[in-house]
């Protein structure tokens, strides 16, 4: 019996360190905002990612908090 495919689209996992580079941050500065909350990572076995859409919303968190103090 043949199951239909999803085609939800599919989240994205960066290797940890490949995302935090996008982001421009170091690996001291990225542990630390995930240590605060401000940052979330996956982990499968014994390796991090972060997930695409995470890396979205932390630009989007930093834009808004860098608005709210503009104003």
């Amino acid at each position: 019996m043949n199951t239909p495919i999803s085609h939800a689209p599919v989240d994205r996992l960066i290797p940890a360190q490949a995302a935090f580079d996008m982001l421009g941050i170091r690996t001291t500065k990225a542990y630390a905002e995930v240590k605060a909350g401000k940052l979330k990572l996956t982990r499968n076995g014994r390796r991090s990612f972060v997930k695409a859409s995470e890396v979205n919303r932390y630009i989007a968190a930093l834009d808004a908090a860098s608005e709210k103090e503009a104003a």
